[in-house]
Formats: C-alpha cells, structure tokens, sequence
C-alpha cells in the first residue's frame, strides 16, 4: 500500500468534498422539480407535502432555492 502525506491525503478529501457537494446541488435541483411536477399535478405545493408526509415550508423553500428558475452553479475546477 502506497504510503502517502498528509498533504495529498487532504487534496484528495478536498476534491471529494468538492464532488459530494457538486452531488448534492444537483439532487436538490431534481428533487425540487419534482416538487414542482408534483405541485403541477396535484393542484398546490400543499398536497405536495401532504401526500409524502412533509411540511409544506419544506416544498416551498425547496422550490425557491433550488427550482428550475435557479441556474446550476458553475461546475468545480479540476486539480
């Protein structure tokens, strides 16, 4: 096993944070376009959140954070 220093071990977790986090936008922005298919069907952002057993607040701020009218963010510099 290639043994490595501690500064290529933190680049390495740097990168992979960095990833994770890319990761995490981007299924926040699928999850709130569920959202908004869901509150499309169902009539309100209300039935929404009531059909899966979550606040209502938690679809809406979904939605403004993170909703089709947000542009992704721009993608993380390889190093």
């Amino acid at each position: 096993m290639p043994i490595t220093d501690w500064r290529e071990r933190v680049d390495v977790e740097n990168r992979r944070q960095r990833e994770l986090r890319a990761e995490m936008a981007a299924s926040a922005r699928r999850r709130a376009t569920a959202f908004v298919e869901g509150a499309e069907e169902l009539g309100s952002k209300s039935a929404v959140a009531r059909e899966i057993g979550i606040d209502v607040r938690a679809v809406r701020r979904a939605i403004n954070e993170y909703g089709p009218a947000t542009a992704p963010p721009p993608a993380p510099p390889d190093n």
